[in-house]
């Protein structure tokens, strides 16, 4: 059973806490998940075509909108990486860990997270199908992808649920 939790324990930070070990060691695998936002598969996806037929269109959409978007990309990486270093263990809940992070980082949080799923879901051709599979094999790269994307899934969710809680304009 996870216990995991985003609460906002102040003004200015919120608390993730419960995080399993496996998802901590997930948290710490984004950053090197991240960088593989550069290949043609994740860049596909992290930039897709805004319309279906007009070539011409989409390459000035890619070259005005891309760099600047990567560079957000690239941003909110970086600034999950640096709050991962606060990443411990909870010595009063046992074998979890907790991070305490800014308010403001909450944004590049979602971000990390949607583009780390998007990543891993592109670099391992995970479909729907893929997704909603029972049965599971910890040898298999697509499946321990699949069961990340999930789990980031749910952390993004709770962040979602925190946003509606105390709404945007209040904390984030």
């Amino acid at each position: 059973m996870i216990d995991l939790n985003v609460q906002q324990l102040d003004e200015k930070r919120i608390l993730i806490s419960g995080i399993p070990t496996v998802l901590a060691a997930m948290l710490r695998e984004m950053p090197e998940i991240l960088e593989l936002r550069d290949t043609s598969a994740a860049r596909a996806r992290l930039y897709p075509d805004p319309t279906a037929g007009n070539d011409k269109i989409n390459q000035e959409w890619h070259q005005m909108t891309q760099p600047e978007l990567r560079h957000l990309f690239v941003s909110a990486g970086e600034t999950v990486g640096r709050d991962l270093t606060a990443l411990t263990t909870d010595k009063e809940a046992g074998d979890v860990w907790q991070v305490a992070i800014p308010i403001e980082h909450v944004p590049a949080w979602m971000s990390a997270i949607n583009q780390t799923r998007l990543i891993l879901g592109e670099v391992h051709k995970i479909d729907e199908e893929g997704m909603n599979r029972t049965d599971f094999d910890p040898k298999s790269a697509a499946d321990m992808a699949a069961l990340r994307i999930h789990l980031l899934g749910y952390l993004l969710h709770l962040f979602v649920e925190l946003d509606a809680r105390y709404g945007a304009e209040d904390h984030i």
